[in-house]
């Protein structure tokens, strides 16, 4: 991952710098020669028409001779870096501030048209030019008639210099262009490659299983709350994988506490250690463990629909107190066992709410089941609906052994088992409550826990009444 990221950025880098490099020694080295041959004409228009108005007027006004005419031009091409030709009207070279030499030269015969141009790129003739020149001709006109011309010449060489070091300057713009970019890139490497491989690194270790990794993003931004994001997961998946371990410890252990009593009970029977005679009473305890075995089944299967499929409710209306009545009917038998009571107290004849039925009485088998389980003998467990506002409020309260006050808030969690359960009864799944919790959860209603150890505990919750105008 890192190797791959460094070179993909070294690559871009060095594609940049290539494009960049072509771009300016090619595009912007043309449009610079363009420039500066332009301001060069330029220059040389303006030292032309100097020369014109100072001094060579005088010369066709015969007011100076062109000897005495090139003395006073000679220091001006020198310090202008320039050749400076004077030409009679047919093209003859009269006087030169540089001659090649001594022979008498003709432009129009040599060069036919040379004095009709205005601007030459690129002059060169034998025995006018030692080297390619750029030159300038501009008439002398008197009474509209030309008198002459005046030709300024440069050589082609310092264009070419000059051409050099404006491209050598742009390279140097180019060198310092490219070293920023090298800064860019260093800083997008440290500030968004370094937090992104270590979000990688982070990510990769959680699915490995490694979750001591510690990831610690310190720049803003979306890579923070992307690595905020990572570290959630990464202890979500954690505390699931602890969840894992614990769902299968629990399971195993409430599997395995039927299953030996089941083999045992089974065993017994087959090698005669219990006799006939005895045989239906621990048949009915081997039938109790398939009970017990059948009922953690099936509230695994239904926590994994929640979990799988979330709940779906199918609302109706329906009488509440009729519900509670039915299942008071089927916990009958458990009752005798214990000597157990189940009252019924409720403030209206019929109460009527809107939920889900099936689950909700899912809802009542589980609390009622939980008091029956921690109930002493000879007691009581009481069921109450109590209308208040547009709410019914459901109790199931017992008089049982209670929940010590450190528990309440985990007996809601999967599996989870007080002390006092496990060692007054083993038999229960720890699912009950924290079924009840989601599907009220689902219902968006409240259900809370009110306990007193040696004392009872009461369970409370509220559905939504149907109102009697809508009955």
């Amino acid at each position: 991952m890192k190797g791959n990221l460094i070179r993909k950025l070294v690559v871009f880098y060095l594609l940049i710098a290539c494009i960049l490099f072509i771009f300016v020694n090619t595009v912007l080295a043309e449009i610079a020669e363009k420039k500066i041959v332009e301001q060069q004409e330029q220059e040389m228009y303006a030292q032309t028409g100097i020369v014109l108005d100072g001094y060579v007027k005088r010369y066709y006004d015969n007011r100076i001779t062109i000897t005495k005419l090139m003395e006073n031009l000679q220091p001006v091409a020198t310090i202008s870096g320039v050749r400076i030709l004077i030409l009679a009207p047919w093209g003859k070279v009269v006087g030169d501030t540089a001659p090649v030499s001594n022979k008498e030269i003709d432009l129009e015969e040599i060069a036919p048209g040379f004095v009709d141009e205005t601007f030459h790129r690129n002059v060169y003739y034998q025995d006018v030019t030692s080297e390619p020149m750029a030159a300038v001709v501009i008439p002398l006109t008197h009474e509209y008639k030309v008198k002459g011309y005046v030709c300024t010449m440069v050589t082609v060489d310092s264009l070419n210099q000059k051409v050099s070091e404006a491209v050598y300057e742009m390279n140097w713009y180019y060198l310092a262009t490219m070293l920023v970019l090298l800064v860019v890139f260093i800083a997008i490497y440290c500030f968004m490659v370094i937090p992104l491989r270590k979000t990688i690194a982070a990510a990769k270790a959680y699915v490995e299983g490694n979750y001591e990794k510690k990831l610690m993003i310190h720049s803003g931004g979306e890579f923070k709350a992307l690595a905020d994001v990572i570290g959630y997961m990464g202890d979500t998946m954690y505390r699931f994988n602890e969840y894992q371990r614990e769902i299968i410890a629990n399971v195993s252990h409430d599997f395995r506490s039927p299953l030996t009593s089941i083999k045992g009970y089974a065993e017994a029977m087959k090698d005669g250690t219990i006799p006939p005679e005895q045989q239906e009473k621990y048949l009915d305890v081997v039938l109790f463990e398939v009970e017990r075995l059948t009922k953690l089944t099936s509230n695994l299967l239904t926590l994994n629909t929640l979990d799988q499929k979330g709940m779906i409710l199918q609302p109706s209306e329906f009488d509440i107190n009729e519900v509670i009545k039915n299942l008071a009917r089927t916990f009958e038998g458990q009752c005798k066992k214990k000597r157990l009571i189940i009252q019924l107290v409720f403030s209206a004849k019929e109460t009527f709410v809107n939920a889900d039925r099936d689950k909700i009485a899912q809802v009542l088998y589980n609390l009622v089941d939980n008091a029956i389980k921690f109930s002493q003998t000879d007691a009581a467990i009481r069921i109450t609906v109590e209308e208040k506002g547009r709410k019914a409020m459901i109790s199931v309260k017992d008089t049982g052994v209670g929940i010590p006050k450190e528990d309440l808030a985990k007996i809601w969690d999967r599996f989870y088992k007080s002390d006092s359960s496990r060692g007054k009864d083993k038999k229960g799944t720890g699912l009950g409550l924290s079924i009840a919790k989601e599907i009220l959860n689902a219902h968006k209603e409240n259900i809370n826990v009110i306990s007193t150890e040696g004392v009872g505990t009461e369970f409370v919750f509220t559905l939504p009444l149907v109102m009697t105008e809508e009955i």
